[in-house]
């Protein structure tokens, strides 16, 4: 099932459920195994070690359940909302065991950059801040609904990816020639921005908020009007179930920056690009700024987390998107942040 809805759409939403996601008492969940990598370097040698040892640790009923051919038309059925409203394939955080689970957290840190690891981490536990509103029951909000699938057969020798989400994170990455080939499509959002769980202090997505406004605030007041993008729209353009769609350029062009503004730029791109293991991010910051004239910024509000925000950065093989909404779904978030950003290359969702 594809669902897409705007935030002031989940406000009326809430009434709806699509489904009773597996709920576990999972304690231990939050915070999430410290980033380790007891496969070698995050890449995709590491990742094909990694879960292999996951694989082996799971009966062939439960791999049915989320193994997938490559080009399975699943693989396009993401969402970032809550398992209270929409449906997921795959297997959850919460149907594992402990064991399981331990070695799914290897597999994604083996998988990802530290970057990408941390934003797992800070997203889930901005589901645990979210598991005891009052909305939560009926919106499932729990870090146990994250869900993993596997599409194709993981191989050094054949393409595969895999997906790792649930509300508020959508992770798709691909793998070939045992190498990450591309994160694309990748949504990391989160609510609220700024809070505490368990004893630990988050501030997620705020970098990604605040990257974006130094590239702002580097701008002349000419070149910030031209970097204007206009309304604050309700939701990211190219989020889930907008495969293909490509905006219209808006915003100023990086030619017409300076060298501190281009580091500027580069430096926010990076805050996603770093997502994924160096052995592509390296590659990928290389290519897009040897292509950095042909990328455009724009922006529209400030860097107060609970203000209406929107920065989109584009280029040929480029979508960035990050949106803060300016209002809260979970009474509990009390103005503390609501982020939606998405990542994309164009010429390669999914690995095509």
């Amino acid at each position: 099932m594809k669902v897409l809805v705007t935030t002031a759409a989940l406000f009326l939403a809430t009434s709806v459920c699509a489904h009773e996601a597996p709920i576990h008492e999972h304690t231990e969940l939050v915070p999430i195994p410290a980033y380790e990598l007891p496969y070698g370097p995050a890449s995709g040698a590491a990742a094909l070690r990694a879960v292999e040892a996951f694989l082996a640790r799971v009966d062939a009923d439960t791999k049915a359940q989320f193994m997938f051919a490559l080009d399975s038309p699943i693989r396009t059925k993401w969402s970032n909302l809550p398992a209270g409203i929409v449906d997921r394939s795959g297997i959850s955080v919460g149907e594992l065991d402990d064991e399981q689970r331990k070695l799914l957290f290897a597999f994604l840190a083996s998988s990802l950059g530290q970057e990408g690891y941390e934003s797992v981490a800070e997203v889930m536990a901005a589901e645990t801040f979210l598991s005891t509103d009052r909305r939560a029951k009926r919106l499932q909000w729990a870090p146990e609904n994250y869900w993993l699938s596997i599409y194709g057969t993981p191989d050094a020798n054949a393409p595969w990816g895999w997906q790792f989400g649930g509300h508020h994170l959508g992770l798709n990455i691909s793998i070939e020639g045992n190498r990450v080939e591309t994160m694309s499509p990748t949504f990391v959002g989160t609510e609220p921005a700024i809070f505490t769980v368990n004893g630990m202090d988050y501030e997620a997505v705020r970098d990604m908020h605040l990257s974006g406004y130094a590239v702002y605030t580097a701008l002349d007041e000419e070149q910030q009007a031209a970097a204007h993008a206009g309304k604050v729209p309700e939701d990211v353009l190219t989020g889930p179930g907008n495969d293909g769609r490509i905006p219209p350029m808006i915003g100023l062009s990086a030619s017409e920056m300076t060298g501190t503004q281009r580091a500027a730029l580069l430096t926010a791109i990076n805050e996603w690009v770093s997502i994924q293991p160096d052995e592509n991010a390296k590659l990928r910051m290389a290519e897009l700024a040897e292509g950095l004239e042909e990328i455009s910024f724009a922006w529209v509000g400030t860097d107060e987390v609970n203000t209406p925000t929107y920065m989109r950065i584009q280029g040929p093989t480029l979508i960035i998107e990050m949106l803060s909404t300016g209002g809260n779904v979970g009474s509990s978030a009390q103005g503390a942040g609501h982020y939606h950003t998405m990542y994309r290359n164009p010429t390669k969702d999914y690995g095509k």
